[in-house]
């Protein structure tokens, strides 16, 4: 069913890595779906699992203005950074580097077309369409975006699982116990994951567009409410890039359960324009002064209630805002960006809930150290903010 007019031996291909992926991913899975090795301590610490798919490296013609080797280059630097020079927090955090599995059609078809999915799996798509998204297609493009979707699906249900478990240990424990003053859901651990990749925000529902050819977040959005509905009702997607996030804002114009915020430049459309349920624009070469309290007053919004109650936020953590970046037109320092990441993590502890990581764009001029490591902070930064956490 997946691919009914490609060869077998594509179909083989894409089993084998799917098959891979689930593989490399089991720790992190065996941990959260086995109750009888998943202990009281397990649950409430702090749980940061971090997915990755730079595995389906896709070679792109000569003088391809995307950045595809940033992907291998930032995890590389992610995992050195957590696993070598951290080590003495090492233990304080429940963390994992995993492959990003492949979404599956069902996930897919939550959101997007079933036709636009289907030509776009079998190569049927036109010129048009291919020259929209910016990539030739290609079978190693296929899992590339399929695993771009898939990490983040992965990601999101991860940290949904680990908390049913929390409640349902609480619920448990509380049974057996007198005062029940001291079990609640306060006691629930900071959960955080991340995807060193995703944040495809300009995909819509029958088309994709701007290097993005399904969205990633709204696809993970859409299966949380699907299959926990115990847990997630309100969603809150926080879109940081310096692009609006224009397929999002479109894919869930109407939806009470998902609320998007982006916060852009006004300067750097490259399509037409649509309506989030928050739109915040800001000039071309703002600074850290005006970015960073533009986005205090309105994270402040969602901690009062604006957006109602929430029980997930995705945080689309693109860093072409930075004033090194390459497309981005707007002048935010490193410092800036470490101080807007911190703003987002506070967010999600002040209103206890799962925070889900994804990359977003970057784009480097000639140097790319300066985009490397804006993007690999915001994940150091936040297995810092969990130590922190933990020491406190």
């Amino acid at each position: 069913m997946l691919l009914l007019k490609r060869a077998s031996s594509f179909a083989s291909h894409a089993l084998r890595r799917a098959t891979h992926s689930a593989s490399t991913t089991s720790s992190i899975v065996s941990t959260i779906n086995d109750a009888a090795t998943t202990s009281a301590i397990d649950l409430f610490q702090p749980f940061f699992p971090i997915l990755y798919n730079d595995v389906y490296e896709v070679p792109l013609p000569p003088n391809h203005r995307f950045p595809m080797e940033k992907y291998r280059k930032v995890r590389e630097r992610v995992q050195h950074a957590i696993q070598s020079h951290l080590p003495h927090d090492a233990g304080k955090v429940q963390y994992e580097f995993a492959v990003s599995p492949l979404v599956t059609v069902q996930d897919l078809e939550t959101t997007h077309c079933p036709d636009y999915i289907q030509r776009y799996l079998d190569g049927n798509q036109t010129k048009e369409e291919l020259r929209n998204v910016g990539f030739p297609w290609s079978p190693m493009g296929v899992d590339r975006s399929s695993s771009s979707t898939g990490g983040t699906v992965a990601a999101a249900t991860l940290l949904c699982k680990v908390k049913r478990k929390q409640k349902a240990y609480l619920q448990d424990v509380a049974k057996h116990m007198d005062d029940k003053s001291e079990m609640n859901e306060a006691k629930m651990g900071l959960l955080f994951s991340a995807h060193v990749a995703g944040g495809t925000h300009h995909a819509f529902r029958d088309r994709g567009e701007g290097f993005c050819v399904f969205s990633d977040i709204a696809v993970a959005a859409n299966v949380l409410l699907r299959d926990f509905p115990d847990l997630v009702k309100k969603i809150l997607i926080i879109d940081l890039d310096v692009h609006q996030g224009n397929g999002n804002a479109v894919l869930f114009q109407g939806i009470e359960e998902v609320k998007t915020f982006s916060m852009h430049c006004n300067a750097n459309y490259f399509s037409a324009k649509q309506d989030s349920d928050l739109d915040i624009e800001l000039p071309p070469e703002t600074t850290d002064a005006t970015y960073l309290a533009t986005l205090h007053h309105w994270l402040n919004r969602f901690r009062r209630g604006d957006a109602g109650e929430l029980d997930f936020i995705f945080f689309q953590a693109g860093v072409d805002i930075l004033e090194d970046d390459r497309l981005g037109r707007m002048s935010i320092s490193q410092e800036g960006i470490a101080r807007r990441n911190e703003m987002v993590f506070d967010l999600a502890k002040d209103l206890k809930v799962p925070l889900c990581i994804t990359m977003g764009g970057g784009y480097p001029k000639r140097d790319w150290e300066p985009i490397l490591k804006a993007h690999a902070n915001v994940y150091i930064q936040a297995f810092e903010y969990l130590v922190d956490h933990c020491n406190k």
